[in-house]
């Protein structure tokens, strides 16, 4: 009888902590669009990553991940999808570990671009760690996945 339970468990609880990392990721990308709109209404544009980081360089991640922690009260954590954590931890898939999880679009620092496209994400997940492609959140909050040009 046990071992019958134990069998029925494993598989379903892999599939409900799959569930939960979505959920916890979906959550964590409205919060940072959330942070991003609130810091935009306030009068201050995208964030400009400072010359002399590198795009698209570990030193960038951190610098919007510091960034945000100081200007806009998120914190380390915002940043990370635990299934990305855990896929770059386990190293199943090509996932590495980074500082953020999401990689925000470079906008222009005028406040109105990032809304003057509608359909260009804010934030897109670093892996296809949920298997329908990488999560994105767009201009009108929409958390969608992302499968490449044309989506």
């Amino acid at each position: 009888m046990m071992g019958i339970l134990v069998a029925i468990l494993i598989p379903n609880f892999t599939v409900i902590r799959d569930r939960v990392d979505t959920a916890v990721c979906i959550s964590r990308l409205r919060g940072l669009y959330t942070a991003f709109s609130s810091y935009m209404s306030d009068g201050k544009g995208w964030p400009q990553v400072p010359g002399g980081i590198g795009i698209g360089s570990v030193a960038e991640q951190q610098w919007w991940r510091d960034m945000s922690i100081h200007e806009m009260g998120l914190t380390a954590q915002s940043w990370q999808c635990p299934a990305i954590v855990r896929a770059a931890k386990d190293r199943k898939t090509h996932v590495q570990a980074t500082p953020i999880s999401y990689l925000p679009t470079l906008f222009d620092p005028r406040p109105a671009t990032p809304m003057a496209w509608p359909e260009m994400p804010w934030f897109i997940e670093i892996g296809n760690v949920h298997g329908n492609g990488n999560l994105m959140i767009r201009t009108d909050g929409a958390v969608l996945p992302f499968r490449g040009a044309g989506n």
